[in-house]
């Protein structure tokens, strides 16, 4: 029997390493709701690479709990339907974090959809299938061909925040790959 074998077909949104890629980031906390955290969004330069950086602290008090950065992905020349997830290259402080997306379909700021990614302090490219994503507030299933923001969040109990991404962009599995490679079983 043949091995499963998978191609990955990349599409970058923020290529650190390219200086031409220009970087979208902006900064959101609870502060609009109230809340006492703050996020601070800032570039660091290191080994040629400029990394998007995400720090600053998450407070509970008055019922905040979240600092974000989010990419602005804006309807375009490729087709987002037919990807898979979202991929980042990343490292931190060995905290868990968020990363929430957002679709033109959610009309209230809470709403999102939601996976856990552990940012270890030696760089790693995670793959995030949109169909691990898991709706909050909304019952609506994700349609990719919407997506509108990708956040990258802390969230939820009070820590000190540090990740920076390298990369951020979406993937597809070549599922023509897989599939001829699943025909072949005897």
């Amino acid at each position: 029997a043949m091995p499963m074998t998978f191609s990955r077909l990349h599409h970058v949104l923020y290529d650190g390493c390219d200086p031409t890629s220009l970087p979208r980031w902006q900064s959101a906390d609870d502060r609009v709701m109230g809340g006492d955290s703050i996020a601070h969004v800032e570039q660091k330069i290191e080994e040629d690479a400029r990394l998007a950086c995400l720090s600053g602290r998450v407070s509970l008090a008055n019922r905040g709990g979240f600092i974000q950065m989010e990419w602005p992905v804006e309807p375009s020349a490729f087709d987002l339907s037919s990807m898979s997830g979202v991929y980042l290259e990343v490292h931190g402080n060995g905290e868990a974090y968020n990363v929430h997306l957002r679709t033109r379909q959610l009309w209230l700021p809470w709403q999102s959809y939601r996976q856990t990614f552990n940012a270890t302090q030696s760089w790693q490219t995670i793959y995030l299938p949109f169909s691990a994503f898991m709706g909050y507030k909304t019952s609506k299933p994700l349609e990719p061909a919407e997506l509108s923001k990708i956040g990258i969040v802390a969230i939820g109990r009070a820590f000190e925040v540090d990740v920076c991404v390298r990369h951020l962009g979406l993937y597809r599995e070549d599922a023509a790959v897989s599939q001829a490679a699943r025909s072949m079983k005897p």
